[in-house]
């Protein structure tokens, strides 16, 4: 669940803002010393700041944490959890997360049970884990519950260096319900006042195996089950998407096998937490609607491409991203159009594109994004013997959608969204990222909290 970091950001003001303010006042907001501002490869290498760091123990709310249970490789810290987000509303509760670390002193497993509660779903919990044994390989399973609706199974496999390096498998199946999904209607020009609520009942097979043709490119095949059914959504302030728009295309729901081939260029340094290099993802899918009477086939076509440079002694990081998300092939017979499901349609809106809006804000048959942030590094320290570092990520999203027969005079000019923001990163490096992101755009003021960065 995606409250589970915003305790973990929590945690961050305690341990690090009364650092930072100390520092500042012995040694100036220019001049913190090196054993703060340095990386780790600077510490490693072997570089000894001139002045002595603050002692972790002259810090009241450390030395509370320290007391807290750990064992052997294993931390826990209890902590409060919080998080909103405009589908969804707000969330609260209280969370305890394991974390687990390698001899290194690097984060590889993390278990989190949590208690939540929402207005509209009621009381719930999850319990999530995250296993990350090296930088190209992860698990995840998650589990939650809710009183009224919302639950689901989410489980995950990756492994990008298989056989020595040589082979990429994955696998992730989930089952859910979303009582939240949103639908507006088709293209850059829907308002506030289209907005509907549905539940999406859904489950998802995606296996993908492939092969690395060098260190940098790699070739995949995915093969892609994805059952949905529309039913009734929980915000009862909202009119029910299958009454307004009983027309469109999925809202019978709708079974689709895709077959996917992916060709990727990855130079970046890192899967987990990336600070230089180039990735670029082309994907070419051909799907079928195995849904009775609805029979359909159509084409999806991705190109994602981002670029991170360092500078500043690496102490920032300008990333930017580009993509292209389209779907081809809508048919007409017997004088009804069978097109693609509204859900399997290019989208925009959500944690890692246009964060100002909820997910599924703006749907189309294809949508150009453009991305810009610095992630910029304030602080670095050891925290429960992890090496621990704070960012602050201004950004701007740009992007719209549009349907197939726009005029090219206007794929740039008209109903483009602007979406700029701030986000502040907590690496638990070299695997974990936690982020709080807020975003503000046309329809007002958004927040995501989760894991991993947004690209």
């Amino acid at each position: 669940m995606l409250i589970y970091w915003a305790g973990i950001l929590t945690l961050q003001v305690l341990l690090f803002a009364p650092s930072l303010v100390e520092a500042e006042e012995v040694y100036g907001p220019s001049n913190l010393p090196q054993s703060i501002t340095s990386t780790q490869d600077e510490r490693d290498g072997g570089i000894v700041s001139p002045k002595e760091p603050v002692s972790d123990l002259d810090h009241p709310a450390e030395h509370a944490l320290r007391s807290l249970p750990a064992k052997s490789d294993y931390t826990v810290i209890p902590i409060p959890a919080f998080a909103y987000n405009r589908n969804e509303g707000y969330w609260a509760g209280g969370l305890t997360p394991i974390l687990k670390a390698n001899p290194k002193g690097d984060i590889e497993e993390i278990w989190s049970p949590e208690y939540i509660y929402n207005q509209k779903v009621g009381h719930g919990g999850s319990l999530n884990y995250f296993g990350y044994p090296s930088d190209t390989t992860q698990y995840h399973a998650l589990a939650w519950y809710a009183q009224r609706l919302d639950q689901g199974i989410d489980l995950g496999y990756k492994n990008l260096s298989a056989g020595g390096g040589r082979y990429i498998f994955a696998a992730d199946v989930a089952a859910l319900k979303n009582p939240f999904a949103r639908f507006f209607g088709f293209g850059s020009r829907t308002t506030e006042a289209q907005e509907t609520n549905y539940t999406s009942r859904e489950l998802l097979i995606k296996l993908t195996a492939g092969i690395n043709l060098t260190p940098d490119l790699s070739l995949m095949l995915t093969e892609r089950y994805h059952n949905v059914r529309v039913d009734d959504g929980i915000v009862v302030s909202l009119p029910g998407t299958a009454r307004l728009f009983p027309a469109i295309p999925g809202i019978e729901g709708a079974q689709v096998l895709g077959h996917g081939l992916t060709l990727r260029y990855d130079t970046r340094d890192s899967q987990l937490i990336p600070t230089k290099g180039t990735y670029v993802n082309v994907l070419a899918e051909f799907n079928q609607n195995l849904q009775p009477h609805e029979e359909n086939q159509w084409g999806h076509t991705v190109f994602d491409a981002r670029h991170l440079i360092p500078h500043l002694s690496d102490q920032m990081v300008f990333v930017s991203r580009m993509l292209f998300n389209g779907v081809f092939g809508q048919i007409e017979r017997r004088g009804t159009t069978l097109g693609v499901p509204f859900y399997e349609q290019p989208t925009l809106g959500g944690e890692d594109t246009l964060r100002a809006f909820g997910r599924s804000r703006y749907i189309g048959s294809w949508a150009i994004l453009a991305n810009l942030e610095e992630r910029i590094t304030v602080l670095n320290r050891k925290m429960f013997d992890h090496d621990i570092h704070l960012e602050i990520a201004p950004f701007l999203d740009i992007g719209r959608v549009g349907q197939s027969n726009v005029k090219a005079e206007h794929l740039f000019l008209k109903n483009v969204q602007f979406n700029p923001g701030a986000g502040i990163r907590l690496l638990a490096k070299p695997t974990v990222v936690g982020r709080f992101d807020v975003a503000y755009g046309r329809d007002g003021a958004n927040v995501f909290v989760g894991l991993d960065y947004p690209f």
